[in-house]
């Protein structure tokens, strides 16, 4: 990471996946010249490994930092955690208009059980929507986006799917990660997400559009179910800091941001590498 001549701080945050009932975490080490803290921002409990440089700042700023995270099956067990009010609010490109309002009205008409109407919306996006990365304006995550144009990638399809769970009156939730490749190591390129809603009845429902959408066989799985070659990093969007950026809120925290002087500086190379360990017997 380089910063502009003169610049007086730099402050970076890099993303740390948390540990919960679907994965456990151990930060082995981290190699940095700079003392770092774990910090957690109390919105939604995202957990990063954050730096402050004072001058002189280096010209270039390196940091290493190593996991080792054992990852389960996520589905086949409950998940009562209550949702609190921001999961019911759409914000930021996570939003809900008159159309979105009225599709979900349509495809949960006569439905009166929760999971059922997540089902509904589950299937009415996966017909709707395409993976499709052409043009401009896919991979914000912008719900109106998705509902007008029908496609996009992962962050299209379940910002579409969680508004429309808000729209009717289900909590939901965002989580951004990564997937792993089918090799036993080697790079980790771009991000993956994924989506969960809530009822009284079963908890918190993980869904996987996107990826229903690549393998329809699997379609039936991917509601209610996640396979293990994935790792979570952070949850929720239009996210603030800790300590609080002094740029915009993130649309989605998905790999390090930093600023240079308060403001965001994106001169940053990042790069994920992962190696299975072999289990012992």
């Amino acid at each position: 990471m380089s910063a502009p001549p003169g610049t007086r701080e730099i402050r970076l945050w890099i993303p740390k996946p948390p540990n919960g009932a679907s994965q456990s975490v151990q930060l082995i080490s981290v190699e940095s010249p700079l003392p770092y803290e774990i910090a957690s921002e109390p919105e939604f409990g995202n957990e990063t490994v954050f730096l402050r440089a004072h001058p002189p700042v280096r010209e270039g700023l390196e940091v290493l930092l190593r996991y080792r995270i054992t990852r389960r099956p996520q589905g086949d067990s409950f998940d009562g955690r209550r949702p609190s009010d921001i999961d019911l609010k759409a914000r930021g490109l996570l939003a809900v208009n008159d159309e979105i309002q009225q599709i979900a009205k349509d495809k949960t008409q006569g439905i009166s059980d929760s999971l059922e109407k997540g089902r509904s919306l589950y299937k009415y996006v996966l017909s709707r929507m395409a993976y499709d990365k052409s043009g401009e304006g896919w991979g914000r995550g912008d719900s109106i986006y998705a509902c007008r144009i029908g496609k996009g990638n992962c962050t299209d399809f379940h910002s579409l799917f969680m508004a429309l769970a808000m729209a009717s009156g289900i909590p939901a939730r965002f989580h951004m990660g990564f997937s792993l490749p089918e090799e036993s190591q080697g790079a980790i390129g771009g991000y993956h997400c994924w989506a969960e809603f809530y009822t009284e009845k079963t908890g918190w429902v993980p869904v996987d559009i996107s990826e229903a959408w690549k393998n329809p066989k699997r379609a039936e799985y991917y509601f209610g179910h996640l396979d293990t070659r994935r790792v979570l990093v952070s949850t929720g969007r239009d996210i603030r800091l800790s300590p609080p950026q002094k740029g915009p809120l993130l649309n989605f925290l998905s790999r390090p941001y930093a600023e240079a002087d308060g403001k965001p500086l994106y001169d940053i190379e990042f790069t994920r590498n992962f190696k299975e360990m072999q289990r012992s017997s």
